[in-house]
Order: C-alpha cells, then sequence, then structure tokens
C-alpha cells in the first residue's frame, strides 16, 4: 500500500513517526506547502515548531509535486485543517487511482461551506471511486510521538481496507478500534472542539467542577441537536470509547480551544487572540466549528448554551 500525507503539522508529523515504527522498511511520502516545515524536515528531520529531540528517518520521503506519484497512492492521508481540504483535492482529483482511500485526520467543520470532510468529499468527488476513513485521536500529538499508551477510533466504509489500515497503524502502544457509525467519529471530534471552549468559559465565571459538569452535560443534548441539523435527523451515539477520553484531554487539559478562551478571558480581543495563536503556530478548531455552527443553528429554536458562547466571542 503505497501512502502520502499531505500535512506535516502536529498531526501529520505525529503519524508519520507511527507509520516509520510500525514499518520501518517501507518508502512513505509526505507533502508539506509551509516553507519552514518543509526545509527543517529535509534539513534535519525534525519539526521547527513542535516535538523537541524527535525525528523522522528517511523512509519518510518529502517530496515537492506529488503529481507524478498520485496516480500510485493507494491511501492518501488529510492531515490539514478542513479549510484546505477541497482545494487539494480539487487539485489532484482526474490523476487519482480508482478507489483510492482518504484517511481524515481533521476535526473541523469547513466554514466556508458548513460542511463536515466527509461531505466536502462527495461533493469534490462526486463522480469518482474512493473510500473514506476518519481517524479520532482522543489525544494530544506530542503523546503519539513521546510513545504513550493510547487509542483511537477509526472507521471507514470498506471493512476490508479498514483492517489493513488498522495494522499499519496500530502497535502495542497505539490500539484502534474499528467503528461502525461515521458520526461519532466525524461530528463528535468536531463538537467537543466547543466543548472545551465552553469548559475554559464556565472555568472563567468561577463556576465548581460540578457546576461545570452540569452544563457540559446539558451540551449533550445541543451536540444532538446540532448532528441532526447536519446529518438528515440522525442521532449520534455516545458510548464510543473517543467519547470520555477526548473529553477528558481536550476539555480539562492545556488543549488549544482552552487556551483559546484563556486568551480571550484575559482581556484580549478576538483579533489579538487568533494573532497570538498564529504566532505559536497553533489553531483553535473550536472557534471556526463554532462559527460553523452557529450558522446552522441561528434561525432556530433552543440551542441556549451554544447561542450564548457565540455571542460572548463574535
Amino acid at each position: 500500500m503505497k501512502v502520502l500525507t499531505l500535512g506535516l503539522w502536529a498531526f501529520g508529523f505525529a503519524i508519520n513517526k507511527v507509520l516509520w515504527e510500525n514499518n520501518p522498511e517501507k518508502i512513505f511520502y509526505s507533502f508539506e506547502l509551509n516553507e519552514e516545515i518543509k526545509e527543517s524536515v529535509k534539513n534535519n528531520r525534525t519539526h521547527p515548531y513542535f516535538f523537541t529531540g524527535y525525528f523522522l528517518p528517511n523512509n519518510i520521503e518529502l517530496i515537492d509535486n506529488y503529481d507524478d506519484i498520485i496516480s500510485e497512492i493507494d491511501l492518501i492521508i488529510l492531515a490539514m485543517p478542513a479549510q484546505f481540504v477541497s482545494w487539494a483535492v480539487t487539485s489532484l482529483q482526474h490523476k487519482l487511482k480508482k478507489w483510492v482511500t482518504f484517511l481524515n485526520l481533521a476535526k473541523w467543520i469547513d466554514i466556508k461551506q458548513n460542511k463536515t470532510i466527509s461531505q466536502l468529499l462527495s461533493e469534490s468527488l462526486e463522480w469518482k471511486d474512493y473510500n473514506y476513513a476518519v481517524l479520532s485521536w482522543w489525544m494530544i500529538a506530542s503523546e503519539v510521538v513521546e510513545w504513550k499508551p493510547l487509542w483511537a477510533d477509526l472507521w471507514i466504509n470498506n471493512t476490508a481496507i479498514g483492517k489493513n489500515v488498522q495494522l499499519m497503524l496500530q502497535n502495542n502502544n497505539l490500539q484502534i478500534k474499528l467503528q461502525k457509525d461515521i458520526l461519532n467519529i466525524e461530528m463528535y471530534g468536531s463538537l467537543k472542539n466547543i466543548m472545551a471552549i465552553l469548559a475554559g468559559y464556565y472555568e472563567a465565571k468561577w463556576l465548581g467542577k460540578s457546576s461545570i459538569g452540569y452544563y457540559l452535560v446539558n451540551f449533550y443534548d445541543e451536540m444532538k441537536g446540532i448532528v441532526k441539523l447536519y446529518w438528515w435527523n440522525k442521532e449520534i451515539d455516545f458510548s464510543y470509547y473517543s467519547l470520555g477520553w477526548d473529553i477528558v484531554a481536550t476539555c480539562f487539559w492545556d488543549s488549544r480551544n482552552k487556551y483559546f478562551w484563556n486568551l480571550l478571558w484575559s482581556g484580549k480581543n478576538i483579533t489579538e487572540v487568533l494573532d497570538i495563536l498564529k504566532s505559536e503556530n497553533k489553531h483553535a478548531e473550536g472557534y471556526e466549528t463554532l462559527k460553523a455552527v452557529y450558522n446552522k443553528i441561528e434561525d432556530k429554536e433552543g440551542f441556549p448554551i451554544v447561542k450564548e458562547l457565540y455571542n460572548k466571542i463574535v
């Protein structure tokens, strides 16, 4: 299976390290637009912003142009923010191998088109035969790189290929479970980033942990309503493993989305906060997701928690 990763930011770098560790004899291809990242990986095999002291080996081959190899690629890992996915897929769609598999790592709803990654791909590749998979990591990228004991959910529309992807990524420290419903991974992965901002918001109001828990539990009901708006009245299933671990890692530790709210709480305006995040090479996915979700619910009854949060920020 020939693999190409699009994007070498935090999770792009992390998954390439996993690929190497599990398959040291294979060559894997990576593509990145950011010149600083490209030069650092090419020259030093290190990331310029994250993971000090960790390296990618030479079997992770960083390429400047994927035109010559894209027709041979079996698995394309989308390790980029959602706003770049349509551009990336459109630019390569005419050269894709039939039944190529896209593995999405992004937890994001595209703000411009207000769609999930799977919905963006179904429009961009309407007449193409392809497979789609999404991997839900309820973890911080540095923990993947540092070889901590971790777990992940994988959904894919083709079970046989899913097992191959599972075997390629899974090891003694990273356990991957195949799941049956895309909603529980793709929508939950995006919406829990809003929950992380909410956790920071309620902490800033000096609420106790029990009170914060009450509001977050009530947010679950709003999540169900939001999912129905995106996925034609389908119900989200909160029994998946990723629910608990992702909430703990994102809402109660030092995640980017909590950090986003802490910067706002310190008295900075939204422009200043976004500038700080950019200068630190960070993204607050929950902020973009919040704006997209608000566009869906603005004229709908209910959703008081999301609407209050939006009006405090935007």
